[in-house]
C-alpha cells in the first residue's frame, strides 16, 4: 500500500502544513497588519496638536508628499516583491505554513521592525522635525505596503495576473488538482 504523504523525518513532522490559500491569506493579513500599524502611527505623528499648530493645513500637503513617496516605493520595489512572494507560495503548494515568506524575508521583517522600534526610542522623537520625519516615513512605507498588499488579496480571490488556473507548470497543480482536472476534461471549466 502506497502512502500519499510519506512521513516527514525529524523536526519537519512538527511543522504545520497548509495549502496555498491559507498561506496567501496569512501573507495578506501580515502585510495588512504591518500597513495598519505604520499608517496609524504615521498619521498620529502628523496630526498631533503640536504639528497642526506648527504647520496648519500644510500637514495635509506633507501627508500627500508621504503618500507620493509611498507610491514610488511600491512601484519600484514592493509590488515586484509581493508578486515574487505569491509565486513562491503557489509554487510550493501544500507546504510548511511559516514558509510563505523566504527565511531571508522573515529576517528582513525582523530587522525592519527592530529598526522602527529603535527609531521611536531615539531622541529623534523629542524634536518636532524628528516627529515630522517619522510621520512621513511611516506614512510612506505604510502606503507602499498597502498598495503591494493588494497583490496578495488579488491572489487570494483569484483575480491576480498569475492565477493558478492560468499558470503553467507546478503552480497549476496547487489548487487541489482542480486546474489539472479542468485541463484534462474531467471537470467542467469555471
Amino acid at each position: 500500500m502506497e502512502q500519499s504523504h510519506p512521513s516527514r523525518a525529524g523536526w519537519r513532522r512538527y511543522t504545520p502544513r497548509l495549502g496555498t490559500l491559507p498561506q496567501l491569506i496569512a501573507a495578506a493579513v501580515l502585510w495588512g497588519v504591518g500597513t495598519s500599524v505604520l499608517l496609524i502611527r504615521g498619521v498620529f505623528y502628523l496630526i498631533s496638536q503640536d504639528e497642526i499648530d506648527r504647520f496648519g493645513y500644510w500637514v495635509a500637503l506633507i501627508g500627500l508628499a508621504a503618500v507620493a513617496v509611498g507610491l514610488i516605493k511600491a512601484r519600484l520595489i514592493l509590488i515586484r516583491y509581493a508578486q515574487k512572494a505569491v509565486r513562491r507560495i503557489r509554487t510550493r503548494g501544500h507546504a510548511c505554513f511559516f514558509g510563505f515568506f523566504a527565511p531571508s524575508s522573515w529576517l528582513f521583517i525582523l530587522v525592519m521592525m527592530g529598526g522602527g522600534m529603535m527609531l521611536r526610542r531615539t531622541p529623534l522623537v523629542d524634536y518636532w522635525w524628528g516627529r515630522t520625519f517619522l510621520g512621513i516615513l511611516y506614512i510612506a512605507v505604510g502606503t507602499a505596503l498597502l498598495i503591494a498588499d493588494v497583490i496578495f488579496w488579488r491572489a487570494v480571490f483569484g483575480r491576480g495576473a498569475a492565477a493558478p488556473e492560468d499558470a503553467e507548470g507546478p503552480a497549476a497543480v496547487v489548487v487541489d488538482g482542480s486546474a489539472e482536472r479542468a485541463r484534462a476534461g474531467d471537470a467542467p471549466a469555471a
